[in-house]
C-alpha cells in the first residue's frame, strides 16, 4: 500500500502538465483523485486513471466560477467521502505591458489572470477547507512561481511583461500564510510550490514559435514538482506550514531546510 492509501486528492488544472503529473504521482501512492479543468480532456484523463485501477474522476470546471468550484468540491466529497489534499494548480499567463496595452486589454487581462491565478486558489481553498478540517487535518498545496521565491542572491519578480501575472501570484502568498496560521490548530498544513520553468501548456504557449526540443530539455519535468509535493506531505502532521518552496533550474529539486518560524506581530 502506498503512502497516500485511503486519501483523497483534489487537483485543479488537472488535465495536462503539472496538474496531471500530480494525479499520476499521487495515484501511484494510493490516493483517490478528483480532477477539474476548463479543458474537456480532463474527463478522458479521469477515465484513463479509472482503467488503471484508480478511484478517480475528471470534470470540466472553471476555477473563476464559485458555483463550478463549489460543485466540484461537493462532488468529490460525495463520491469519495471527503478531501485530504488540495493541489490548487490551475493557472494562466498572458503578456502584459503598462506602456503599450490598451485600457480594454489591461482590464481583460486583469480579469483573466487574477480571476484564474488568485481568485481560483481562493475559491478552491475556501470550498475545501471545511472538509479538510472535518477529516482532522490535511494539506493545501498552492502552485505559485519562482518570481516570488527566487534562488538566493537574486531579486524577486518576473519579466517586464508580467505585472499582472506577478500580482496574481503575490496574492497567493497572502492566502498561503494566512491560511497556514488559521488552520494549523486543525492539523491542516498550507504551503506553496514556487517553480522555475517547468514543462507545461502555459510555458509552451508563452514561448510560442521559439519553442524547440533543446529549450524543452532545459526545463524541469512536471513529475519533479509532483514529487516535491509528495515529499512535502511525507513530512507528516508536524511538517512545515506557511512556506514558499522554490524549485529552480540549475538546482537540485528538493525540499529545503525548514525555516525558523518568526513570531507574529499579531499574537
Amino acid at each position: 500500500m502506498g503512502m497516500l492509501a485511503g486519501k483523497v486528492t483534489l487537483i485543479t488544472g488537472g488535465a495536462v502538465g503539472i496538474g496531471a503529473a500530480f494525479a499520476r504521482v499521487f495515484a501511484a501512492e494510493g490516493s483517490d483523485i478528483a480532477l477539474c479543468d476548463v479543458r474537456p480532456e480532463v474527463i478522458q484523463y479521469g477515465v484513463e486513471l479509472r482503467r488503471a485501477g484508480v478511484r478517480a474522476f475528471g470534470t470540466v470546471a472553471d476555477v473563476r466560477s464559485a458555483s463550478d468550484i463549489k460543485g466540484f468540491v461537493e462532488r468529490t466529497v460525495g463520491e469519495f467521502g471527503g478531501i485530504d489534499i488540495v493541489v490548487a494548480n490551475a493557472g494562466v499567463w498572458r503578456p502584459t505591458y503598462p506602456l503599450a496595452d490598451s485600457w480594454e486589454k489591461a482590464v481583460d487581462d486583469w480579469d483573466i489572470l487574477v480571476g484564474t491565478n488568485l481568485r481560483g486558489v481562493f475559491l478552491t481553498g475556501r470550498a475545501a477547507i471545511p472538509h479538510l478540517v472535518a477529516r482532522g487535518g490535511g494539506h493545501i498545496i498552492n502552485i505559485s512561481t519562482d518570481h516570488i521565491c527566487p534562488p538566493e542572491g537574486t531579486s524577486t519578480g518576473g519579466g517586464t511583461r508580467m505585472d499582472i501575472y506577478d500580482s496574481s501570484k503575490w496574492g497567493i502568498n497572502g492566502l498561503t500564510q494566512a491560511w497556514a496560521r488559521v488552520l494549523a490548530p486543525h492539523g491542516v498544513r498550507v504551503n506553496a510550490l514556487c517553480m522555475d520553468a517547468t514543462d507545461s501548456m502555459m510555458i509552451r504557449g508563452a514561448v510560442g514559435d521559439r519553442l524547440t526540443d533543446d529549450i524543452v530539455k532545459t526545463w524541469m519535468r512536471p513529475e519533479q514538482i509532483a514529487q516535491l509535493g509528495l515529499d512535502l506531505i511525507a513530512e507528516g502532521a508536524e511538517g512545515r506550514t506557511g512556506e514558499n518552496i522554490g524549485a529552480w533550474l540549475g538546482h537540485e529539486v528538493k525540499l529545503p531546510a525548514r525555516r525558523v518560524a518568526l513570531p507574529s506581530r499579531f499574537g
